[in-house]
């Protein structure tokens, strides 16, 4: 039986949420744990598994700001916390 709260470790064993990443650090993007409506949404926008994003800004509240590619994208700390990421 699988403990509750588990799922959070991601698919990388050293992965963790993007929340945790500090602003000027890019990342690659190793699982999004979630349904598929949100999933299909992180799609559109380019976050996908093994993207590689880099991170604007992070702060303690608020959204985090991306840099996707050649744009700019901003995700809700409660879907970034659903997105693993490994440093790169």
């Amino acid at each position: 039986m699988r403990q509750r709260g588990s799922h959070r470790r991601g698919s990388g064993g050293g992965s963790l949420p993007l929340t945790m990443v500090e602003k000027g650090r890019k990342v690659r993007i190793t699982s999004i744990l979630c349904g598929q409506g949100l999933r299909h949404r992180l799609g559109d926008i380019s976050l996908y598994e093994g993207a590689v994003v880099e991170v604007i800004r992070n702060d303690a509240t608020g959204p985090v700001i991306l840099k996707v590619l050649d744009s700019r994208v901003v995700v809700g700390r409660g879907q970034a916390n659903k997105i693993m990421v490994n440093p790169i």
